[in-house]
């Protein structure tokens, strides 16, 4: 169970990352990319879950040391 745990952490720092690239990417415009919009980018989502998984998933690995 830990190394699940430890997975999901993996898939929530590359949330993270992906999400941070996808922010820093700017949408295409008709003159070049766009700068920075939350409209335009679907980073902070993503960002935003990978947190989540992460915290969660370190948590239950914590939790669970005991019980292996």
């Amino acid at each position: 169970m830990r190394n699940l745990f430890a997975l999901l952490a993996v898939i929530g720092l590359a949330g993270i990352v992906l999400g941070a690239l996808a922010v820093m990417h700017g949408a295409p415009g008709q003159a070049g990319p766009l700068p920075f919009t939350f409209e335009a980018s679907g980073g902070p989502g993503s960002i935003i879950a990978g947190i989540l998984l992460l915290a969660t998933s370190l948590y239950l690995r914590r939790v669970w040391q005991g019980r292996d």
